[in-house]
């Protein structure tokens, strides 16, 4: 799923900086507009990942009261915050900059949260002499600059593409580094040395399950399981830092859009580390046999783009359930189940 450019979020919302409240509606519009590949399962999540991610960065703050909006709760409003409210005009930053920054930075008719920014930039590359400073992990880094320690967790960071590009603001000029989440994960046999292949699954008991049958064969099909939660695939950059070589990741999620969507992120991030991943194939097979219930309906275009993530032998039975607003989750694949084919 995409991320949401706050500051040109802020701006569709509020183009004259009056400030303001706007109706949950209102938000959902301008952000879809700014984020036109999310799909109709994915707004309302969209929504929520966003309206976080602005009260952390101290955009917004949300009201109370809450709506309905298909089968998600969402609040009914959002109010920009004070900085908004006061009448700030995106201009030039009007201070001298280092000259790691005046090249690009002082002519850039910016926001106040962007010259917030840059004006924290500017001042730890002047008290650290150029950022002659020991690198550190992206959070506190963010904390040292903007006591907000979540303001680099997005991409682009808090300030947007306007600032944190190649040539201008990086991790690189302000000397840190994202690190990778630790990942969970078991070994399925007494000692985990040699390369072989993992799973990887989203729901913990689905996890242990797993394990359960693949600690009792004496030739498993995975010599680990791995277990992340839903959107959080950042995890999984920390494939190449586990105690063996990971040959190959073999991914299941749950058979709705979203699971689909999430699984085909997941292994584009694995394979961009140099491993093979793809989907788990046996189950999904069977994971699309199982019962199903009711899920959101997907049109038939779009199912067929996520379909298509999956093996030949699931992929009629998973277009059906997807077109007919049907799901099924992983918890279908019970542990007698996958001891039957595994």
């Amino acid at each position: 799923m995409s991320t949401v450019d706050l500051d040109a979020l802020v701006l569709a919302l509020d183009p004259d900086a009056v400030g303001g409240r706007r109706d949950i509606d209102t938000f959902a519009t301008a952000l879809t507009k700014l984020v036109p590949d999310a799909g109709p399962a994915d707004v309302a999540e969209l929504i929520l990942e966003t309206i976080e991610r602005g009260q952390v960065a101290g955009l917004w703050t949300c009201a109370k009261t809450t709506v309905r909006r298909g089968r998600g709760v969402l609040p009914k409003s959002i109010a920009l915050s004070s900085v908004t409210r006061s009448g700030d005009r995106r201009r030039p930053v009007g201070v001298p900059l280092r000259h790691e920054l005046a090249g690009w930075a002082t002519a850039l008719e910016l926001s106040g949260t962007q010259r917030t920014v840059l004006l924290a930039a500017n001042e730890w590359l002047r008290r650290t002499n150029g950022g002659q400073a020991p690198v550190v992990a992206v959070a506190e880094r963010a904390y040292d600059l903007l006591r907000n320690e979540k303001a680099f967790d997005s991409t682009p960071p808090l300030g947007g593409e306007t600032l944190w590009r190649p040539g201008r603001l990086t991790f690189d000029l302000l000397r840190c580094v994202r690190i990778p989440t630790p990942l969970t994960w078991e070994p399925a046999m007494a000692s985990v040395g040699s390369p072989g292949a993992m799973v990887c699954v989203e729901n913990h008991a689905t996890f242990r399950s797993l394990l359960r049958v693949l600690r009792a064969r004496t030739a498993p099909l995975w010599v680990a399981v791995a277990w992340i939660q839903g959107r959080n695939t950042a995890p999984l950059e920390s494939l190449p830092g586990l105690p063996f070589q990971v040959t190959r990741l073999d991914y299941l999620g749950d058979l709705d859009a979203p699971g689909l969507e999430i699984a085909a992120t997941a292994c584009a991030i694995v394979r961009r580390l140099g491993i093979p991943a793809g989907p788990a194939a046996a189950l999904w097979t069977l994971l699309a046999e199982q019962p199903s219930r009711p899920g959101a309906t997907v049109v038939a275009g779009r199912a067929g783009t996520l379909t298509a993530w999956l093996p030949a032998e699931a992929r009629e039975r998973a277009f059906s359930l997807l077109t007919d607003g049907r799901a099924v989750p992983q918890e279908a694949l019970r542990f007698d189940l996958l001891d039957q084919v595994l």
